[in-house]
């Protein structure tokens, strides 16, 4: 599946179009900008309503094989960092610790448990 990402583009909609490929995951979007008062270099910011002021515009591929590692550098060509949570029962979970693991994987292990509880 391929997701098209432009300044038009609305953030909610591509939540809900990620939700709909994979039902146990959500992904959350935040705009990665250069801080000039901080040592970090870098802080991100919530998108709220649409992209702005992105670097370019193009295609993301969000297919079953892909990683949560993989999905995370397609977006953050677009000045975005990704967040991806896998559902466990009644709560949200981080997959910071699996983001080697493909995003199938990910729905699957979210719907084993959640059905498990």
């Amino acid at each position: 599946m391929q997701l098209y990402i432009s300044e038009g583009t609305r953030p909610e909609d591509v939540k809900n179009f990620f939700s709909s490929c994979y039902p146990f995951l959500k992904i959350e979007l935040y705009k990665i900008e250069k801080d000039s008062n901080s040592n970090q270099g870098k802080k991100h910011n919530p998108v709220i309503d649409k992209f702005v002021d992105l670097p370019g515009e193009g295609v993301v591929d969000i297919h079953s094989d892909i990683t949560v590692a993989e999905l995370g550098n397609s977006f953050a060509s677009f000045g975005l960092r990704t967040e991806v949570f896998r559902k466990s029962g009644n709560v949200w979970v981080a997959t910071l610790l699996t983001d080697s693991w493909t995003l199938q994987q990910q729905n699957s292990a979210g719907e084993e448990i959640t059905n498990n509880t």
